[in-house]
């Protein structure tokens, strides 16, 4: 460090002007490299995939086995639900416990192989009959206060015969009686048709 002051002021400026010229020879500073954005390095395209994997991944196990979004199609569950409306079907539900009479479920049709919304109104092991004045299960009939009497079985409409079901198929009903196609139709449904419950 120097000490400019007094009688030493000629000396101070030789030096400074000695400094100057060894700035002068250095140059101009060189520019800051700069980090590179997100997505320029290998690194980052790498976690960037691997997010999207996982996201992807974990979308498929919750609709697999958590819940996921269902429209109503159609007219077969009128008036319970009604054709456009959404709701959430559970399907983590089954997990842990079989379907139980009344519930609102989603299957895989066995007519046309997509899926369709009903009601389990028969379990395993029991006897179902639809007779002209309602559902009989072991030859008592079963209140169903969810119809309204429109919906209910028109008198065109012919009883089923008495149907003894496995241990492992259920009887599924379209609250609209008269505009569903279910296990009047194409019989029992197997447990592992049945997808999972709708919460109402």
């Amino acid at each position: 460090m120097l000490l400019c002051g007094g009688f030493e002021t000629g000396f101070c400026a030789r030096n400074r002007a000695m400094s100057d010229a060894v700035a002068n020879l250095e140059g101009p500073a060189a520019p800051r490299e700069q980090a590179p954005g997100f997505g320029q390095s290998p690194r980052q395209f790498l976690l960037l995939g691997f997010v999207l994997i996982c996201s992807f991944v974990s979308y498929l196990l919750i609709t697999r086995f958590v819940f996921m979004a269902v429209e109503i199609k159609g007219v077969s569950m009128s008036p319970t639900l009604l054709d456009g409306e959404r709701y959430v079907l559970y399907r983590c539900t089954y997990l842990i416990r079989p379907p139980r009479m009344g519930e609102i479920v989603v299957i895989k049709d066995p007519e046309d192989h997509g899926l369709s919304i009903k009601r389990i109104v028969g379990l395993p092991q029991e006897v179902v009959q639809v007779r002209r004045d309602g559902l009989y299960i072991d030859e008592a009939k079963v209140p169903e206060p969810y119809l309204v009497s429109k919906y209910t079985l028109s008198p065109r409409y012919a009883p089923t015969k008495p149907i003894r079901l496995d241990k492992d198929e259920y009887f599924v009903m379209g609250d609209n009686r008269n505009r569903s196609a279910d296990s009047r139709s194409y019989g029992p449904v197997p447990r592992d048709a049945i997808l999972g419950v709708i919460a109402k």
